[in-house]
């Protein structure tokens, strides 16, 4: 985001990228206007409208979870345990493969086009989901799977194409992670939405199917949020020079050379998220059935289960700042693992209030992808930043198909107390794998755990 004197020529740098370099000076007409893309302004302007992408999915995603006991009591569903857990696996379950496909598209075609292509297909997913309740049992069950099918297809997709545009916009700022922090946050709003308010827009409208519409409605604002990121895309580029897309074929053994630390990360991501997202799927239900003779928690499980989400919501944009300017990565990665162990211990072997239980995971759940996903972008080259976030999206789609499986298997069979055992199983294993990235980073120079201040010594030095 800045211009250089280098020997007597200019340098231009932009999103990131450490090869759009150009010998030739380049000529300004007076200084940049107000809203020129090289303008923090247009900059933190893009940044609003990329945040607001993945808002009306991330509703959608979670906004079964409320309304499950409508669900299992509507004569036309009927729907069972086994079958809630089936409409998130059939969501994560294709994207095992498809994300990291979508990845690599963004690479080769651009990031607006595959989020247009995307955003499309969540938003036609959403509506099939929506008019599948108008149908009988087992129609409406199947309908709303291939729904959620086409929505999934989509929905992780755009996702990663998100992530990918914030690293093109912020890579080289010095507040990347707080880039991050802050699309997480208008992300997990829109999942606290649909926890928090989805039962009470099924009980104003006395029906279940509202909610699912109120979802159609935002996947829509998500289409409008992409195009209007398309239109200030196009227009930066006819001020600013920037690489086109690669014309290559998809390179699928280009990941043979990502660096051995993003495999740590990826597989830490999957196991990190296993024990958070599948909890919070099932929270309310849990909640209101050990703790059906506490009022409060009975009254108030849709809510408590929403801390965590609402936790991270506000918390993300502070603690990207913190990470980007204090650095060390991997080691709040541990220390967010570690807290995840003690609150799944209570919620499991005790009755105290779930509420201490949430509050800690909700504080985990902040620190931990703040860390985790700005590291990608430091260890992988600019142009293949799309595929990475492809495949780390895949991989953790994978863990979370099998343990959506596992867990809703465990809660028909033995119970829900035993599915928290399994998450305390889990946790145990992302805290491993993120020990042994601290030492893996720390023979690999530490790039993970740079400073900000170490890094604009570094740009000076490279200045020099």
């Amino acid at each position: 985001w800045y211009q250089r004197r280098v020997r007597g020529s200019r340098s231009f740098r932009i999103f990131g990228s450490k090869r759009m370099y150009s010998d030739t000076p380049l000529v300004h007409q007076g200084s940049p206007g107000f809203f020129h893309p090289t303008r923090s302004f247009y900059r933190y302007l893009v940044l609003f409208f990329i945040s607001i992408i993945c808002f009306g999915t991330y509703f959608t995603y979670d906004e079964i979870e409320p309304i499950l006991p409508r669900m299992q009591n509507a004569s036309n569903l009927l729907l069972t345990n086994t079958e809630f857990g089936a409409l998130y696996s059939v969501y994560s379950f294709p994207n095992i493969i498809l994300v990291f496909f979508g990845g690599m598209l963004g690479d080769r075609i651009g990031l607006e086009w595959a989020a247009l292509v995307f955003v499309t297909l969540s938003l036609g997913g959403s509506i099939v989901v929506a008019l599948s309740s108008l149908l009988s049992r087992p129609s409406a069950f199947i309908a709303m799977c291939v729904g959620r099918f086409i929505f999934g297809m989509g929905a992780e997709s755009l996702n990663v194409t998100q992530s990918a545009m914030v690293a093109r916009w912020f890579g080289d700022t010095g507040d990347l992670a707080m880039a991050f922090g802050l699309v997480l946050s208008a992300s997990r709003l829109g999942d606290f939405l649909s926890i928090a308010v989805g039962e009470h827009i099924a009980k104003l409208f006395d029906d279940y199917r509202a909610t699912l519409v109120v979802g159609a409605i935002l996947c829509f604002v998500s289409l409008l949020a992409v195009i209007i990121y398309t239109l200030l895309d196009w227009y930066s580029l006819k001020k600013i020079a920037r690489a086109p897309p690669s014309s290559e074929k998809l390179n699928f053994f280009a990941v043979k050379e990502f660096d051995v630390r993003f495999w740590y990360i990826s597989f830490i991501v999957m196991t990190y998220y296993a024990g958070v997202t599948p909890f919070v799927a099932i929270a309310t239900d849990f909640f209101q059935s050990k703790w059906a003779n506490h009022k409060f928690v009975h009254d108030n499980a849709s809510l408590l289960s929403s801390i965590i989400i609402l936790a991270s919501m506000v918390l993300s944009p502070f603690l990207g700042k913190f990470l980007d300017f204090f650095g060390y990565r991997p080691y709040f990665v541990a220390l967010g693992a570690i807290a995840l162990i003690p609150a799944h211990c209570l919620l499991a072997f005790s009755y105290v209030s779930p509420l201490v239980a949430v509050i800690i995971i909700g504080l985990s759940f902040s620190l931990v992808p703040s860390a985790l996903w700005p590291s990608v972008p430091i260890i992988i080259p600019e142009e293949n930043t799309a595929t990475a976030f492809g495949l780390m999206t895949s991989i953790q789609n994978l863990g979370l198909t099998i343990v959506n499986i596992v867990v809703n298997a465990i809660v028909q069979k033995y119970g829900y107390n035993w599915a928290i055992v399994f998450f305390v199983c889990t946790d145990i294993i992302g805290l491993l794998l993120t020990e042994v990235l601290i030492i893996v980073d720390h023979f690999k120079g530490k790039q993970l755990c740079q400073t900000k201040k170490a890094k604009n010594v570094e740009e000076k030095q490279a200045i020099n």
